[in-house]
């Protein structure tokens, strides 16, 4: 009993997905006519159907908030929500029947086997059974893991290993960036020292609109290659990923050349060469920043990135990699590799081997 309650219910489900609009059309209405056969499901929403004797339904029949009367042939289940069901003599029903709050009156000599069940006490079980067969199996308990945050001593000592390894490869790269390009990062720390402010905004767009410019890339690359056109996209955005990776690494090394300048000065290594000072002032800049990070209950590390970081790739980007001076100057020669500057330092050492005569005369001259 509980698995046949539990299969017409089923059925009633099943029923809820049938188009209605194509059985209506093929039943005439709500009759089947006799000698006519319907070779479909057929379900009605608050209308009455009645299978004259003679007519044939070669499917179920659900009917919700209507009655149904059957004389001739249902080869299918029988279904009715809220409606009476009556079969007369010549009725046969091939299916399961269910009746779900309407009555029976049952005419056939050999008597139809139907349930019928109210929306009070009888109807509730029903869908406990079902929600009983498909009940899923308890999961496996679980032990109980407790996990436990890293203590704030283990947190630094991590930080700190973590910018002292950071702090020895960018060491290292800015002291072979200032052996193999030391007039480079000349011209882009000239650049900070008498256009910081834009240095850093220009940095900031620059950090802003090339990521947005890879993405527009990429999607426009992958475009190109549905259509077969071609892969020329992707090199394009390879490279362009190279250039604004080794614009931040050279802005870096560049504000780290001028921290390691201003502590030489402060230590009085001033005789220290130019690879020296910018291998010092890049460690200094990174590890410390990397120890605010580090240490518990201390902010700012972000902040300062950004700031610095903004600056040197906008010094970068505005001296194209300190191939050129920012801003130009009168002695600058676009067409030469290298800018026509004047150098104090010897001009004031040729002067001192002059006597002094010759000096004034030059002066006012």
């Amino acid at each position: 009993m509980k698995q046949k309650r539990i299969l017409i219910l089923m059925t009633v489900l099943l029923l809820l997905l049938i188009s209605t609009s194509a059985v209506l059309a093929q039943s005439n209405g709500t009759v089947v006519e006799t000698d006519e056969t319907i070779r479909n499901d057929i379900a009605l929403f608050g209308e009455d159907l009645t299978v004259e004797e003679g007519a044939t339904v070669k499917g179920n029949v659900a009917l919700f908030g209507g009655n149904a009367t059957i004389s001739g042939t249902v080869d299918g289940d029988i279904v009715l929500f809220g409606g009476n069901l009556t079969a007369t003599g010549t009725a046969v029903i091939d299916g399961e029947c269910a009746l779900l709050g309407g009555s029976l009156t049952d005419d056939t000599e050999m008597g139809i086997n139907c349930t019928a069940a109210s929306f009070g006490e009888n109807f509730a079980p029903v869908f406990s059974e079902l929600a009983a067969q498909f009940e899923p199996p308890a999961p496996p308990e679980i032990p109980d893991i407790e996990i436990r945050p890293p203590s704030a001593a283990r947190q630094f000592f991590g930080g700190v290993a973590e910018a002292a390894g950071q702090t020895l490869v960018l060491a290292l790269l800015a002291f072979g960036v200032a052996s193999l390009l030391p007039n480079h990062l000349n011209q882009a720390e000239s650049a900070v020292r008498r256009q910081p402010v834009t240095s850093g905004a220009v940095g900031m767009l620059t950090a802003v609109a090339v990521p947005i410019l890879l993405v527009l890339l990429v999607v426009t690359s992958a475009i190109l290659v549905l259509v077969c056109i071609g892969i020329l996209g992707f090199p394009i955005v390879f490279l362009l990923a190279v250039g604004f990776f080794a614009a931040m690494l050279f802005g870096w090394i560049t504000m780290g050349d001028l921290a390691g300048r201003w502590l030489a000065e402060k230590m009085n290594l001033q005789n220290r060469s130019l690879p020296v000072t910018a291998a010092l002032g890049t460690a200094a800049l990174t590890f410390g920043i990397g120890l605010i990070g580090a240490t518990p209950f201390m902010f700012g590390e972000g902040f300062l990135t950004v700031i610095i970081g903004s600056i040197g790739l906008g010094a970068a980007t505005l001296t194209r990699m300190g191939t050129r001076p920012y801003p130009f100057h009168a002695g600058y020669n676009p067409r030469e590799e290298e800018p026509i500057t004047e150098n104090p330092d010897k001009i004031n050492s040729i002067l001192e081997t002059l006597p002094v005569e010759d000096v004034d005369d030059l002066k006012h001259s």
